[in-house]
């Protein structure tokens, strides 16, 4: 039996060699790169701690002035407001909750790039063309759907991990010193498995999000109904999902192992040569200037460094990228019957390959090759009637011949008796 994850393998190797490197284009590659690249987008968790201020007699310390009687104090110099050292304190906490705000407005809108990139990148791969602001355009509403059908998880997620953990709420609010050791062991426990069945969960709801992409884009429809529609095959097919998740799970340690051998190497050779490319600098630089300007006239040489490191190798996992992404669309294309995933490298007319095909395809090709015995059948009645008509024709034809054959050779005869007559008639005058 072969398997839908297996037989993708070739697949995406066959289809990341023909986009990548027939021919090589580098604009294309830098095109790709940026799209994996907003593709990872930015999340953080944030958090924060509020106080409990209370005011005490040792906040105004010697803030009240000494009064004198018959003398008006100098407010303006000698007195701080009372309540001013409270609001300096609150200051900085309205600078924190600002720059949170930002940073959650920054993460947010990175977030909503990230889920327009699954769509350009899924259309990028099976056209071959990267056209980025196009296919931005094409798909903001449905990256805009995927944000928020992708907050609405982690608000459900979230709810979930609290909900795990209300059974120990009574627990560790009671005030006994027999339950801290077994408590705290089981409590380590339970979040470690909570934890785990979270990240399971979350896994298979990713995998059935990244599956209806690719289906909400060519069957042109909602990213939920195209969820419901993966989650539907599923329950059919599970088997093929199963297998194609352990061998997604294998593919990702193995491009996880050469990533990193690669970025380690390429990080190590480019390291010694820039190494080099500073120290010659400096020793350059140290013969004209002070060492002071030196530092300062090698911070845009360092910088350009580190941002070409990134670039390379932001490049150089293009190929990783594109190869798992073309092995989700080929084992989409093969599972999925009414995928209708118009490949660049699908060949007109080419059935598909997926579940409850076999069925319809034969059913659509018994018509037509009835049709094809149907035509086959009035071409040969025809040529058959013209071989007739041919072989009556020639048989006309030849009668024709021979009458007039017979008929000639008739005249012939009748000429000889006559010359054979004319010559007794000379030769017998008596005759006459």
């Amino acid at each position: 039996m072969s398997w839908y994850g297996i037989d993708a393998i070739d697949k995406a190797v066959s289809r990341t060699k023909t986009a990548l490197f027939e021919p090589f284009d580098f604009w294309k590659w830098v095109k790709l790169a940026i799209i994996i690249f907003l593709l990872g987008g930015i999340g953080s968790n944030y958090g924060g701690s509020g106080t409990n201020y209370r005011m005490d007699s040792e906040d105004f310390g010697n803030n009240f002035p000494n009064i004198e009687p018959g003398r008006m104090p100098d407010f303006l110099s000698g007195v701080s407001w009372i309540g001013f050292d409270h609001i300096q304190s609150i200051a900085p906490l309205a600078i924190i909750a600002a720059i949170i705000a930002f940073l959650f407005l920054l993460a947010l809108i990175f977030s909503y790039i990230s889920s327009v990139m699954e769509f350009v990148f899924v259309e990028a791969l099976v056209r071959n063309e990267v056209h980025f602001w196009a296919y931005s355009k094409k798909f903001l509403g449905k990256g805009f759907n995927l944000l928020l059908i992708r907050l609405a998880l982690g608000i459900v997620f979230f709810v979930l991990f609290v909900l795990a953990f209300l059974p120990f709420v009574p627990v560790f609010l009671r005030e006994s010193p027999d339950f801290a050791f077994p408590a705290i062991i089981g409590g380590v426990f339970w979040f470690f498995g909570v934890i785990i069945m979270l990240f399971l969960l979350g896994a298979v709801v990713s995998s059935f999000l990244s599956l209806a992409i690719p289906l909400a884009i060519y069957r042109e429809s909602g990213i939920l109904l195209a969820f419901r529609t993966v989650y539907r095959n599923f329950r059919k097919s599970w088997q093929e999902v199963l297998v194609y998740w352990l061998i997604r799970f294998l593919l990702g340690i193995g491009i996880a192992i050469l990533a990193v051998v690669l970025f380690g190497l390429l990080m190590l050779a480019l390291g010694i040569v820039f190494l080099i490319i500073d120290v010659v600098l400096y020793f350059l630089f140290s013969t004209f200037i002070s060492e002071s300007l030196i530092w300062i006239l090698l911070i845009p040489f360092v910088i350009a460094e580190l941002l070409l490191i990134f670039g390379t190798l932001l490049l150089l996992s293009v190929p990783l990228a594109v190869f798992l992404k073309y092995h989700l669309l080929s084992f989409l294309e093969a599972w999925f019957a009414g995928a209708d995933i118009p490949f660049f490298d699908k060949l007109s007319g080419e059935p598909e390959i997926g579940l409850g095909t076999e069925q319809s395809a034969s059913e659509q090709s018994a018509p037509e090759q009835n049709a094809s015995e149907k035509s086959a059948s009035e071409q040969y009645v025809s040529e058959q009637d013209v071989s007739e008509q041919d072989v009556s024709e020639q048989d006309v034809s030849e009668q024709n011949t021979s009458e007039q054959y017979v008929s000639e050779q008739e005249v012939s005869e009748q000429d000889v008796s006559e010359q054979e007559e004319l010559k007794k008639n000379r030769s017998d005058p008596d005759r006459l």
